[in-house]
């Protein structure tokens, strides 16, 4: 994904109640349309296994992008399940590093869909602290910010409850020159995660 962008934008609907959240470990499939080129310098900070990865081309950075047994020198960025969207092919300028060895037992999400449609995604850069929780997931609802402040943004705490249907605490908290403040904290259920 491209990071230097704003949250992902989408809309909500409304849905039945969450019998079972889908979980899939993501492998796009090899895009068809134009390629581009690029390097990846370091593991994916989004999706924590080998052979995902942390890109640039040019001065954009994309996390995640992910090798493919059909590809020789090259990786997939931009795919998004959730979209879904296909991504596109970089073709490597540089080989890959070495993969970090520090993969996790059980990875966090990467892209979580919850029950009422909304899209949450784990940040790559700076994450947010309302009332001493961290928020390192950003949510496809939040409202557009403007020059005063971010009104109305939403993100997912840390930890979820995983079982068969998961659940995990969504923040919504607006921001100003004062400071983040919290404006409701609940629990919601979890349609799909993909890791």
């Amino acid at each position: 994904m491209l990071i230097l962008i704003a949250p992902i934008c989408g809309s909500s609907f409304a849905a039945g109640p969450v019998q079972k959240t889908d979980v899939t470990v993501f492998q796009p499939e090899v895009p068809g349309g134009p390629s581009r080129s690029g390097e990846c310098w370091t593991d994916s900070i989004a999706v924590a296994r080998t052979g995902v990865w942390r890109c640039m081309l040019g001065n954009e950075i994309y996390d995640p992008c992910f090798s493919n047994a059909d590809l020789k020198d090259a990786v997939i960025c931009d795919a998004d399940p959730a979209k879904n969207s296909p991504g596109f092919v970089v073709k490597l300028t540089k080989p890959l590093p070495k993969p970090s060895s520090n993969e996790p037992l059980d990875a966090r999400p990467w892209l979580l869909k919850l029950e009422d449609g909304t899209i949450c995604e784990v940040g790559t850069g700076t994450i947010s602290m309302v009332n001493n929780i961290a928020i390192p997931y950003d949510c496809s609802d939040s409202k557009q910010c403007s020059d005063s402040g971010c009104p109305y943004m939403t993100g997912l705490a840390e930890r979820f409850s995983r079982g068969k249907v998961w659940t995990a605490t969504k923040i919504a908290y607006s921001s100003d020159a004062k400071g983040l403040k919290m404006l409701s904290r609940k629990r919601v259920s979890v349609a799909a995660v993909w890791k």
